[in-house]
């Protein structure tokens, strides 16, 4: 495999082709909450640009219906039950999936969950159950390949998903927006960390999407248009243009950029 955190010596210096370089032929990608919505659709991209995928899912049921549809349009895919939250079963994935493809190279950090509630009236068990998925959750994922990648002098990638909230005030989202916030954070300082492991660390930051998890919101008719209305593009993204920022990100395109959050989100950050 090519090394991706530190250049070769014996580098050819010849111009690539264009689809070499966003090339993942022969990459191994994890992407949790892959089952639906960003995942799938970041998962998708990724077996497109030529990697194997393990669709890693709370809902077996889902991963698998989503891996067979990937396997259906002809990539690669599997697709595993696990909760994020729970470190055996991290470890569990990482081990079937090393078992299953030989290696790991790429982690996409998805799963998560959002909320619009006001603060002063947030329970304390869905403040709980933010922060487990979408902070110790995201957390759990990074240490356990850092780990395996760092014994075995493996580069790898990881890909974290931020949100446009975690950069700047979204109301009603405080949790949410605080444990986005954390993910930039763990983004930037265990790129740093393990930059020296050759291991880059990236995150998108995606504004308001159209999924299933977001339906009610952007449906909702003066949220929606205030929604759209904040936005420079006028609109909320599909999940699929994820996708590129994604292969982007865990390709040799981006051999020198680690540490860096790109914003996904139509303009909203750049007001």
């Amino acid at each position: 495999m090519a090394h991706l955190g530190r250049p070769d010596e014996q580098r050819d210096d010849r111009p690539e082709e264009f689809r070499t370089l966003f090339s993942l032929d022969g990459d191994v990608a994890i992407v949790t909450g892959g089952g639906r919505g960003i995942g799938l659709a970041i998962a998708r991209g990724l077996g497109q640009a030529g990697a194997r995928v393990v669709l890693a899912d709370i809902d077996e049921a889902r991963a698998q219906q989503a891996a067979e549809g990937l396997r259906s349009a002809g990539l690669e895919a599997s697709g595993v039950a696990t909760d994020v939250t729970s470190t055996p079963q991290i470890a569990a994935l990482c081990t079937d999936a090393e078992r299953r493809y030989g290696s790991i190279d790429i982690l996409v950090n998805n799963a998560g969950i959002s909320a619009r509630i006001p603060a002063e009236d947030y329970p304390d068990e869905d403040l709980e159950r933010m922060i487990a998925l979408n902070v110790e959750g995201v957390f759990r994922g990074m240490r356990e390949v850092a780990r395996r990648w760092i014994a075995t002098g493996r580069e790898g990638r990881i890909l974290n998903l931020a949100s446009f909230a975690g950069l700047v005030a979204d109301p009603m989202s405080a949790p949410y927006a605080a444990s986005k916030g954390a993910v930039v954070q763990l983004t930037r300082t265990c790129a740093v960390e393990w930059a020296r492991h050759g291991i880059r660390v990236n995150a998108i930051a995606p504004g308001y999407v159209r999924t299933e998890m977001t339906a009610h919101t952007l449906d909702d008719p003066a949220v929606g248009a205030e929604i759209r209305r904040r936005t420079p593009l006028g609109r909320p993204a599909l999940p699929e243009e994820m996708a590129g920022a994604a292969v982007f990100l865990c390709s040799r395109a981006s051999s020198y950029v680690t540490g860096h959050i790109l914003a996904v989100d139509g303009g909203w950050t750049a007001l």
